[in-house]
């Protein structure tokens, strides 16, 4: 958990970096006296901004350290610090027989996804000649979109996976949408390789 903690504080860094400006700008302008008192004003404001931006970046990294952890149980799974990546991202590269379109196997991929029994698909938004779309209604309230494209190259199908939240872009989900892929990856990777007979 420590390591997904720490990712979240990198990623929040730039936000925090703004809570720091904005506090620590407003907190100056208040503090000075007069003109000849700036300086003093500024160093002020800078270490009240400063200590602001620390709880900012460790309340919410915590909290959201807080989801993954609950998410990654959910699941049966070991939160790391990829969890907070959003989105995640997985490719999954398997043989296939010759002639295998990339339909076929995107129709493989969706049988495979609604077999599992959680994460339960909720609605399939597309299903194309090489693209699927379906989402899920993730951890912690946060739907979670997969969006999966698949490219064929003889013997070989890569499959591309792409977990993100529905609603907005986020820079933590809580492990959502990493937790939902982490769980599918498997079993598609499995189904894959069942339907090319390896």
């Amino acid at each position: 958990m420590f390591g997904y903690w720490l990712a979240a504080v990198r990623r929040l860094a730039v936000a925090a970096l703004v809570v720091m400006l904005v506090i620590g700008g407003a907190a100056a302008a208040l503090l000075v006296a007069d003109s000849s008192g700036w300086a003093e004003a500024l160093l002020q404001g800078v270490a009240i901004g400063a200590g602001w931006g620390a709880v900012f970046v460790c309340v919410i990294a915590t909290s959201s350290t807080v989801q993954a952890g609950r998410a990654a149980r959910r699941y049966g799974l070991v939160l790391d610090q990829r969890a907070a990546v959003v989105p995640s991202v997985q490719v999954v590269r398997v043989p296939i027989r010759g002639g295998t379109t990339p339909y076929q196997v995107t129709e493989t991929v969706l049988h495979a996804l609604r077999g599992v029994p959680a994460p339960r698909v909720g609605e399939v938004v597309e299903f194309t000649h090489g693209k699927l779309a379906v989402q899920y209604d993730g951890p912690g309230d946060i739907d979670v979109a997969l969006r999966v494209a698949v490219m064929t190259d003889g013997d070989t199908a890569t499959v591309e996976m792409t977990a993100a939240p529905v609603s907005t872009r986020k820079k933590l989900d809580g492990g959502a949408s990493w937790s939902i892929l982490a769980a599918v990856e498997p079993v598609v990777r499995e189904a894959l390789l069942e339907e090319a007979g390896v």
